[in-house]
């Protein structure tokens, strides 16, 4: 398994704490170090703030590091919207274009929908995979938020990637036998949001008010981790890197002493009991802990329906 550095954090705050953004002069500093230590792959999209600016500035100021740089960028969501189907192509080669130029490379390693919902337009699919016919990257995919979209994804020849959220909290795509479907075709997984935008990491008893109602649940991640003398940090990754379906860990740093820990955690991973553990204790949770979109919903919008009852419909699909 690889891991595969983000670049969210170069061009924008980002987490539900609004993580520091660092100055470019310490990006170059952590771009440097993931290099020298084996990290190649390095995920992006055009709608990460001057991320792939930041990105590309070091890379031509580091010229004989390009060729070692493997990037993924992502389609702008609104790139499609209020546009003729006829003119998608256009947009998707215009828009990779832009983007490989910001980043100062030759071809990305892939190209992602950044919105979901465009695979359920055949079209859509066919306009995304162009950028693998004009050589402007290597394959085409995904990043998804959803078990049916994952699934959906999957119906497509065109789709080698998928990118989606995977952590100890959320199980869905393990229960739908998403994992083993996607080993049959062959479909790359880059897996991101280990650490569910920080809160894995968070103090229970400080947590702001819209993630409140998560309290218990990291109160008892925190116990497991304590209980294998692990730390939160090592237990959310850890727990995300021993996983056989997932090929690379998309995570994201502020700074070079968070990035020497994931690194350090690459060989580890985590004793086999703790998982064991973590998976028994988080098998049934609650749909809004694991689906960020519902925080700011009231109880009774969100619902308390379970991760197993929301992958019901996704074990039919999958099977068929």
């Amino acid at each position: 398994m690889k891991l595969v550095l983000g670049t969210v954090q170069f061009g924008m705050d980002y987490g539900i704490q609004g993580g520091r953004r660092p100055k470019e002069k310490d990006v170059e500093e952590i771009l440097s170090y993931a290099a020298d230590h084996g990290i190649h792959y390095f995920d992006s999209a055009s709608a990460y703030g001057n991320a792939e600016k930041v990105v590309g500035n070091y890379i031509r100021h580091q010229t004989d590091r390009a060729d070692q740089m493997k990037i993924i960028s992502k389609l702008s969501a609104s790139a499609l919207r209020e546009i003729p189907t006829n003119a998608w192509r256009h947009a998707v080669l215009r828009n990779a274009e832009e983007s490989i130029n910001a980043l100062g490379i030759q071809q990305l390693k892939a190209y992602l929908f950044h919105d979901a919902s465009c695979i359920y337009d055949q079209e859509a699919v066919k306009a995304l995979a162009s950028v693998v016919d004009a050589g402007l990257a290597e394959k085409a995919g995904v990043s998804i938020y959803s078990p049916e979209e994952a699934v959906k994804a999957l119906e497509y020849e065109e789709i080698r990637v998928i990118q989606i959220p995977y952590n100890v909290f959320d199980q869905r795509l393990d229960q739908c036998g998403f994992f083993e479907k996607a080993r049959q075709r062959q479909v790359e997984v880059y897996a991101r949001s280990s650490l569910l935008q920080g809160l894995a990491m968070m103090d229970p008893d400080n947590l702001p008010g819209r993630v409140r109602f998560a309290a218990g649940y990291v109160r008892k991640f925190h116990r497991i981790c304590r209980e294998y003398n692990v730390s939160p940090l090592r237990g959310a990754v850890g727990y995300v890197l021993t996983h056989s379906g997932i090929d690379y860990v998309v995570f994201g740093v502020d700074n070079k002493r968070q990035l020497m820990e994931y690194i350090s955690m690459q060989e580890e991973g985590i004793p086999m009991e703790m998982k064991d553990a973590l998976r028994n204790e988080f098998a049934d949770v609650e749909e809004r802990l694991v689906n960020p979109v519902l925080w700011d919903k009231p109880v009774f919008d969100a619902g308390k329906s379970t991760i197993k009852q929301s992958v019901e419909n996704e074990q039919l699909k999958v099977r068929n």
